[in-house]
């Protein structure tokens, strides 16, 4: 009747369980793809607490700068014109990149959002895996009472670990989206060290370690993909016989490698990034 509710089978909780997994795929890259400028309130608390750590960046710029003017007067680097005009044009380019530092770290936000919209576009795409149930659902339509009782049980596992990955998967993706805002608020004490030939390294490593908070992204969401494409294969494809059991616990481990995925992919991209 009209009030019933057609009881589901453990089949139809996992075929669920799965074109959600797929559906999260979309809302991971919408997740990932929203920057500090997504939250206008947020971000213009972060750009009063930038503005106001600014001009200690600039003091530090100017004390980076006298620093390096003496090391290199000392050391009578100054006799040579190439010297002294690539000092003065470091210093130039350290204020531009000073004043303009939340621009430039947006254009760095944007560019790994595009890619990462270019991946999560393509992984999305439902034809890309095809996935046959109904060996699957014969197996369980074969079966006796107490039989789908013990099939329903053992796939529980399997369900609870992919709700657990999905609320890891956003909890560290809001994380990522902290670790963005901080970095651009504490932007000019790192950016003021451009200057100094000897600290160098260390402002290029904050503009690296930004890029690869970025890039957590997308390999968070290629992530997701491989493992959409594995578990279709792995699990589905042969889930009857006698490797039921053992395609089921191929698929919580798979389950479990995306975990160990999602959790180290800030390492990750730090690593492609060159740490």
């Amino acid at each position: 009747m009209g009030g019933e509710k057609l009881a589901t089978s453990p089949v139809d909780d996992i075929k669920q369980a799965f074109e959600g997994f797929t559906g999260i795929i979309t809302e991971v890259t919408s997740l990932v793809n929203q920057g500090p400028a997504d939250y206008p309130g947020v971000y213009s608390v972060i750009t009063a607490i930038h503005q106001a750590i600014l001009p200690v960046g600039y003091s530090l710029l100017t004390l980076y700068f006298l620093l390096d003017f003496m090391t290199k007067s000392m050391n009578f680097a100054f006799f040579r014109m190439e010297t002294v005009v690539s000092c003065l044009l470091k210093l130039v380019f350290a204020k531009l990149v000073m004043e303009h530092a939340l621009d430039f770290l947006e254009i760095i936000f944007h560019v790994s959002s595009y890619i990462s919209s270019l991946v999560g576009t393509t992984g999305a795409n439902a034809s890309l895996y095809k996935i046959d149930f109904s060996a699957m659902e014969a197996e369980y339509n074969n079966m006796g009472w107490f039989d789908k009782k013990l099939y329903s049980v053992k796939q529980m596992p399997f369900e609870w670990i992919l709700q657990g990955i999905k609320m890891v998967i956003a909890l560290i993706v809001f994380g990522r989206l902290f670790q963005l805002l901080i970095y651009t608020a504490a932007s000019p004490i790192p950016i003021a060290a451009f200057i100094h030939d000897g600290l160098v390294e260390k402002s290029k490593r904050f503009v690296y370690d930004y890029a690869a908070v970025c890039l957590q992204g997308v390999i968070i969401i290629i992530g997701c993909i491989v493992y959409v494409a594995i578990i279709a294969n792995v699990n589905f494809g042969f889930f009857t016989g006698n490797g039921a059991n053992v395609e089921l616990w191929k698929g919580i481990l798979t389950a479990l490698a995306l975990l160990l995925v999602v959790i180290k992919s800030g390492a990750w991209a730090r690593k492609i990034m060159g740490d």
